[in-house]
């Protein structure tokens, strides 16, 4: 059975439980996509495999990747700093 056959069926059962009032296809309808949507969601042949993303191992380079390495910048040595105005 097609999913829009399900929402059809689906959806003339939510009319016939609320008393066969006119007027509201409209929400009946969305309501029944809703919960087949829901249906084919669920199962596990309609899920995309997953992908597994490239892991960079100590002193890979990612240059080219968008994910440069951010070097750590070492503070200078005691003693070792230049003062202001001290020429």
């Amino acid at each position: 059975m097609d999913k829009r056959h399900e929402i059809e069926k689906l959806a003339y059962e939510f009319f016939q439980r609320d008393g066969c009032v006119h007027g509201l296809e409209f929400e009946h309808w969305i309501e029944a996509e809703r919960v087949v949507h829901t249906r084919y969601e669920i199962l596990p042949a309609e899920k995309p495999a997953k992908v597994k993303k490239p892991v960079a191992t100590k002193g890979a380079s990612l240059k080219g990747t968008g994910k440069e390495r951010k070097t750590a910048r070492k503070a200078p040595a005691k003693g070792k700093t230049k003062k202001a105005g001290n020429s």
